[in-house]
C-alpha cells in the first residue's frame, strides 16, 4: 500500500514536469512564431514604404515639371508646388508628402569653385560666411580657421591653407577616428563635424542655416519664399542690412511674391540691396520632398532632394529613409 502511494506520487510529479516542459516549448515556439510574424509584417511594410516613396517622388517631380512648364520665372508662397500636400492611401497605408523650396540655405559647397581640376576659394561665399559668423558673435580667428579647414577638406591638393588641415592631421595619432580629407564636395553638412574648428562653436548655427547641395555656383536666395528661419542668411548675403531689416523684409513679402528686382526695390526703397555676396532670385530649382507613411503599428519617413534642371526636367539627387 505504501509502495503504491510512492509510485503514484512519482507518476504525478513526472506528468507535471512533462506538462511544464511542454508549456516551455510552446512558449518558445509561440514567441518565435510571433517574432517571425512581426518580421514578415515589417518586411511587407518595408517593401510598401520603398514603393510608396518612389511613387510620391515621381508625383512630386511631375507636379514641379507641370507648374514650371507654364511659369518657371517665379516661385512664391502661394504656388501649388509648395502650397499643396500630396496624400493617398495604398493597402490601408496612409502616405503624405509636402514639397518645400530647398534653395534658401547657405550651401557650404559654394565656398569653392572648380578650376583646373581643383577646388579653390569662392571669395564671395567666404565673405558671406564671415558675416554670418559675425552675426552669431563667433570669434574672427575661429571663423578663419573654419574657412581654411573646410576648403582643405574639399580641395584636391595636400597643401594646407594658413589655418587649414590636411591628411597629415586627420590620419595622425591625435585624430580619432583616423581618416582622410574628402577631396570632393560635401554630401551632408554632418561631414563638417569632423572639422576641429567647427566643433568649437554651437552646431545649431550650421543645423539651422546650412545645407550641402551638389552645386558649385554662387550663393543665391529666392526672396519670394523666405521665412523667419532665413533672417541670418538674408542678412549675411546683404552686408548693408542688419538683422532687424532682414526680419522686416521677410515679414512684408507678399504671398504672390515679386516678379523682379525693380518690384522688390520699390517695395523696400529704404533698404540698400545693391551690394550682395550672392544672387537674388525669384524662383527656385532645388526642392525637398518630405514624406511619411503610417500603417498599423509601423511608420517611416523619407527626405528627397529634387533638382529642376535647365533642360526642364526634374530628377532626384539624394534620398534619406528613416524607419525602414
Amino acid at each position: 500500500m505504501i509502495m503504491y502511494s510512492k509510485n503514484k506520487g512519482v507518476v504525478l510529479i513526472s506528468i507535471l514536469l512533462i506538462v511544464l516542459l511542454l508549456s516551455s516549448v510552446a512558449v518558445v515556439f509561440g514567441n518565435k512564431y510571433l517574432l517571425s510574424l512581426k518580421r514578415a509584417q515589417y518586411l511587407e511594410f518595408q517593401t510598401l514604404s520603398l514603393n510608396s516613396f518612389r511613387n510620391i517622388e515621381s508625383l512630386s517631380v511631375k507636379m514641379i515639371e507641370k507648374e514650371y512648364r507654364f511659369n518657371s520665372k517665379k516661385l512664391s508662397k502661394n504656388n501649388p508646388i509648395i502650397n499643396n500636400q500630396i496624400s493617398f492611401n495604398i493597402n490601408d497605408a496612409q502616405i503624405t508628402g509636402k514639397v518645400i523650396d530647398a534653395s534658401n540655405c547657405f550651401n557650404i559647397n559654394s565656398i569653392v569653385y572648380l578650376s583646373n581640376a581643383n577646388y579653390l576659394e569662392n571669395k564671395k561665399t567666404t565673405m558671406a560666411f564671415r558675416r554670418l559668423m559675425m552675426l552669431n558673435d563667433i570669434d574672427n580667428n575661429i571663423t578663419e580657421e573654419m574657412i581654411d579647414q573646410i576648403i582643405d577638406w574639399i580641395d584636391k591638393d595636400s597643401n594646407p591653407r594658413t589655418y587649414g588641415l590636411e591628411d597629415y592631421y586627420y590620419s595622425g595619432p591625435l585624430h580619432t577616428p583616423r581618416e582622410y580629407t574628402g577631396m570632393r564636395l560635401l554630401v551632408s553638412i554632418d561631414e563638417l563635424k569632423s572639422i576641429p574648428a567647427i566643433r568649437e562653436i554651437d552646431w545649431n548655427i550650421f543645423k539651422n542655416s546650412f545645407c550641402a547641395l551638389p552645386l558649385k555656383s554662387d550663393l543665391s536666395i529666392n526672396i519670394n519664399t523666405l521665412s523667419k528661419d532665413n533672417i541670418y542668411f538674408l542678412a549675411a548675403l546683404f552686408p548693408n542690412i542688419d538683422l532687424s531689416d532682414a526680419e522686416y523684409l521677410i515679414d512684408n513679402i507678399p504671398v504672390e511674391g515679386f516678379e523682379n528686382e525693380d518690384n522688390l526695390k520699390k517695395a523696400f526703397p529704404d533698404m540698400d540691396l545693391s551690394s550682395s555676396h550672392g544672387k537674388i532670385k525669384f524662383n527656385s530649382n532645388v526642392f525637398e520632398l518630405n514624406a511619411t507613411i503610417q500603417h498599423n503599428n509601423f511608420s517611416s519617413s523619407s527626405s528627397s532632394t529634387i533638382i529642376y534642371d535647365t533642360n526642364k526636367n526634374g530628377y532626384i539627387i539624394s534620398r534619406i529613409y528613416n524607419g525602414i
